[in-house]
């Protein structure tokens, strides 16, 4: 009999013992890591040149006074041939741990240029980081045109120019 009530009751545990911490239930099915396995986290990866141009791209457009991103050349060029029209405008260089971007933008008129600029890299260097994890060390703005909407009256023709 004395078996049957040991059986029955459990073990006594102090009042002032913590609870013993419960694995989460997914780990509790995982098998015991051999030695030198680094086990989900282990491998490498690594970001192309063309996903930070595209970040980059986004982050200015999103800029209020960005007309359009590159050159009139370039612009014109990308149409011709099969471009990713998400990277016109910027280039990147990437070292390491770290990345430069250029970007080519045009402003619309009546916006300050150096406001436009500035909003630019502020934005941009937060996307980057904020997607990537990547160190921006430089971005380099050229403001390759200014954009004239229509019937602003700022055309040659309009303006007595010949």
């Amino acid at each position: 009999m004395a078996d049957q009530q040991s059986s029955e009751t459990p073990p006594a545990t102090p009042v002032d013992a913590p609870p013993a911490p419960e694995a989460p239930a997914d780990e509790a099915q995982r098998p015991p890591e051999a030695p030198g396995d680094e086990g989900p986290a282990a491998g490498e990866f690594e970001i192309g040149d063309t996903v930070i141009a595209k970040i980059a791209h986004m982050a200015c457009r999103e800029v209020d006074g960005v007309h359009a991103l590159g050159g009139a050349t370039s612009r014109a060029l990308s149409s011709l041939r099969v471009a990713d029209p998400h990277t016109q405008g910027v280039t990147v260089d990437l070292r390491g741990d770290s990345v430069d971007v250029d970007i080519t933008l045009v402003v619309a008129y009546g916006r300050s240029i150096p406001e436009v600029a500035q909003a630019c890299r502020e934005r941009v260097r937060e996307r980057i980081e904020a997607t990537t994890g990547l160190a921006v060390k430089a971005i380099n703005v050229v403001v390759s045109d200014i954009y004239f909407p229509e019937g602003t009256g700022t055309s040659g023709a309009d303006s007595g120019q010949a």
